[in-house]
């Protein structure tokens, strides 16, 4: 069956499909990672390229050209880790990769009575949540557990004479994946400099992925929350458990109305609120009376 010079076949439409599902996978396999930025940035070289031939722009034109020259050795080096996952993921299982298991909810009871435990006894610690983003490079170069999360298990991994405590462990769907994951570090300027290595640590991956860090200060015993790079200081255990509740449910809640809260809650904290509306207070008070007594 032909229209307009196409021809129609099974073929062609087995062809599509498989050239669809082979995109679909790749997609799926660098969502939420760097890798996905540079997808966007090779997506801009490629426009240029087609208005450089169109518009013929020939000196563009060539520095392009003679980029795409190197761009598969490029590729390679750039996406070694997400090739090297795909090709696991292909082994494990052929026709089925890329496809997300079902999301379990967060096990917060255990992990509410461990921090607890940590503050009390002035333990440091640093625990990171996978969300979105794959950590598989953090905990790649960590040591592999692979367990289901229990308060004793994760009190031993951050015990100090245990060899496992120096660095994060991080936690993918409800289970402990890796301990003693080293995390990169926030060079950002406005971090305060009395905080030190380990909040850092958890600033630095909060700001590269989506992933939410918990740590407990050394010195303090203090727990905080590290979110979107900002560290949010919780109070009580009940507060805790609400912003765990809210991040890690299994019912689905937009991110950024989390991100909205949690940044509310800061600008009040810090009193950027009251300079933001500095007439909040002045409409709260009553109308001044009039010194006339009502009839």
């Amino acid at each position: 069956m032909g229209m307009s010079g196409f021809v129609f076949s099974w073929n062609s439409v087995l062809d599509i499909l498989f050239v669809w599902f082979i995109f679909y996978q790749v997609l799926l396999l660098i969502r939420g990672t760097r890798a996905f930025q540079m997808v966007l940035g090779i997506l801009v070289f490629l426009i240029l390229y087609l208005l450089s031939m169109g518009l013929k722009l020939y000196t563009l034109n060539w520095l392009i050209t003679s980029f795409w020259a190197q761009l598969v050795l490029a590729l390679l080096i750039l996406f070694q880790p997400e090739i090297r996952r795909a090709l696991a993921r292909v082994g494990k299982s052929p026709l089925l990769f890329g496809f997300a298991p079902e999301e379990l909810a967060l096990d917060i009871d255990e992990i509410l009575k461990t921090v607890q435990t940590f503050a009390k006894r002035g333990v440091g610690a640093i625990i990171v949540f996978e969300r979105d983003t794959d950590l598989s490079e953090i905990t790649e170069v960590g040591v592999r557990i692979d367990s289901a999360i229990s308060q004793e298990l994760l009190i031993s991994i951050f015990l100090p004479y245990s060899p496992l405590h120096d660095g994060a462990t991080v936690i993918r769907r409800n289970r402990i994946a890796a301990a003693s994951c080293f995390l990169p570090i926030s060079l950002s300027p406005n971090v305060s400099r009395t905080l030190g290595t380990r909040h850092r640590a958890a600033i630095g991956i909060t700001e590269e992925t989506d992933a939410v860090a918990l740590v407990v200060s050394e010195e303090t015993g203090q727990i905080s929350l590290v979110i979107a790079g900002r560290i949010h200081a919780v109070a009580d255990a009940t507060e805790l458990r609400e912003s765990l509740l809210r991040l890690f449910r299994k019912e689905t809640r937009s991110r950024l109305l989390i991100r909205a809260t949690l940044l509310k809650k800061h600008y009040k904290e810090s009193g950027i609120g009251a300079l933001l509306n500095p007439f909040s207070k002045r409409s709260s008070q009553p109308p001044p009376s009039s010194g006339k007594p009502n009839p």
